[in-house]
């Protein structure tokens, strides 16, 4: 199952969620996020336990955000970019 909270490059999540249930094999879904308090808990207990595993594909340091930006704006991510941001006491 491919969930995607992104329309993708041709917005073609949108159309992939309608028909592959009628297609069968992987479904890919579309959802439509809720800021609540419920979905906040459900995806802490997700993360706690270990079963939500986000697909990271590259990880920059803040002072390399420019570069990071151009990869994604390259259209070959296939996770996440994380920004990392050192903590200074």
């Amino acid at each position: 199952m491919y969930i995607s909270t992104d329309l993708g490059p041709w917005s073609q999540n949108i159309l992939l969620a309608l028909t592959t249930p009628l297609l069968g094999g992987r479904k890919v879904l579309f959802p439509i996020p809720k800021n609540d308090a419920a979905t906040a808990r459900y995806f802490k207990e997700l993360i706690a336990s270990g079963e939500f595993k986000p697909v990271i594909d590259r990880r920059y340091p803040l002072d390399d955000i420019v570069d990071a930006f151009r990869y994604v704006e390259t259209g070959q991510k296939t996770g996440n970019v994380v920004i990392t941001v050192e903590h200074s006491n």
